[in-house]
């Protein structure tokens, strides 16, 4: 027979179901502090990804959506509760859910972060690119379980414009480039060896005036020659520098004797000083060598007496003159022209700021030669100037260093 339990055994049972229940009850709230905890913690990183200018989602191993970022609901146009158990296909044309399931099958599979492009198209049929970096998921308790993916999507629509653009650009470019080159191949062969003959005739016009006294065909002659010559040198200018401006124009450096290059220089240029009675005085004082790029040189040299030629009275005098140290020579060309102002020498050199004028003979010319023979002068290591005053005439100097580096 059964004994009742007496007071004193129901008390002590009873303080020991207080004591599981005081202890439950710390329990539960442990528990409800943790998932507090867990929720504010959901809830600072769900407004943080909310908040980010990038597309975030989550998958399944089904590649069903469990979540999204508010910038993905919204270019999705659906809400929480509709994303959830839907896929690609209720928000991506066939052949854009095509490239992104085999993806997706593969990070599943394999478990392999990756990035990829994806390209697409919105709702009027226009191009959009996406870049997409995805990572696998694994179980809490079995790291070795993939239970979905994470993705993180980026717009590049408007740099995948900016590239196609640069990349049509450089074909633009090629085709400019070539047809450049094939230019710069008609200036260079085409186009002057018609003028060399044409400069080749009238020089043996010129030889033979003595026997005519025809004064308007010697003038016409010497028109011609003078023509010719101006039109080969504006040709030789523009190709050295376009050849400068494309970084085409390469150094040969050699050894050579300065009074032998201004010489041959001055050699060319008699016709057209003859045609304007000018004299063109040099004196070499001692031999100067030096280890410089002769083509160089002398393209600034025939830019230089020619310019003092041409500005300077029929009658009139050039002169060409070198000094020199250890380190540096300096040569002039100096003439008593019509000189120039400090206006006008402030321009010469800005060919965006520079209106060539005429001769005194009215000759007409580009502006070209002063700029290049200035880079050109800069290029081998030296420096460019000119001195002059209105009705006074100019001149124009340069150093260069007694040799340059290939």
């Amino acid at each position: 027979m059964n004994r009742e339990p007496t007071y004193k055994e129901l008390k002590k049972q009873n303080e020991f179901l207080q004591l599981e229940l005081d202890r439950a009850t710390d329990q539960i709230k442990q528990a409800q502090r943790i998932n507090e905890k867990a929720n504010s913690r959901i809830h600072y990183l769900e407004s943080t990804l909310d908040q980010l200018d990038t597309y975030i989602y989550i998958k399944d191993n089904q590649k069903k959506y469990v979540y999204a970022n508010k910038k993905t609901l919204k270019f999705f146009e659906c809400t929480d509760n509709e994303l959830k158990g839907s896929d690609d296909s209720s928000y991506f044309p066939k052949e854009t859910v095509k490239v992104i399931s085999k993806i997706d099958d593969s990070i599943i599979k394999l478990g392999e972060n990756t990035n990829f492009e994806v390209e697409s198209k919105d709702n009027d049929g226009n191009r959009l690119v996406f870049l997409e970096i995805k990572s696998p998921l694994f179980d809490k308790n079995d790291k070795n379980k993939i239970v979905g993916l994470c993705g993180i999507s980026t717009d590049i629509t408007e740099r995948k414009k900016q590239e196609d653009a640069i990349k049509e650009n450089h074909l633009q470019l090629k085709l400019l480039n070539k047809t450049k080159d094939k230019l710069f191949s008609i200036i260079a062969h085409d186009l002057r060896s018609p003028f060399y003959g044409i400069n080749g005739l009238s020089e043996l016009l010129i030889e033979n005036l003595n026997n005519t006294e025809n004064e308007e065909a010697k003038e016409y002659i010497f028109l011609i020659n003078s023509l010719t010559k101006n039109t080969l040198t504006l040709l030789d200018n523009l190709l050295t520098w376009a050849k400068s401006q494309t970084k085409e124009l390469y150094f040969n450096p050699e050894k050579i004797t300065l009074s032998e290059e201004i010489v041959e220089v001055i050699t060319l240029k008699k016709s057209i000083s003859k045609a304007k009675n000018i004299s063109l005085s040099y004196s070499p004082k001692d031999k100067i060598e030096l280890y410089t790029d002769k083509n160089i040189l002398q393209t600034i040299l025939r830019n230089l007496i020619s310019n003092a030629i041409k500005f300077t009275h029929v009658g009139g005098n050039v002169n060409i003159s070198v000094t020199t140290n250890k380190e540096l020579i300096e040569i002039s060309v100096s003439d008593n022209g019509v000189g120039m102002s400090e206006e006008t020498i402030s321009k010469i050199f800005d060919l965006s700021n520079n209106t060539p004028l005429p001769g005194t003979n009215n000759e007409q010319g580009s502006g070209l030669g002063l700029v290049l023979c200035k880079e050109l002068v800069e290029k081998l290591g030296g420096k460019f100037w000119v001195e002059s005053k209105v009705e006074n005439g100019s001149d124009f100097r340069f150093t260069l260093p007694m040799s340059i580096s290939e």
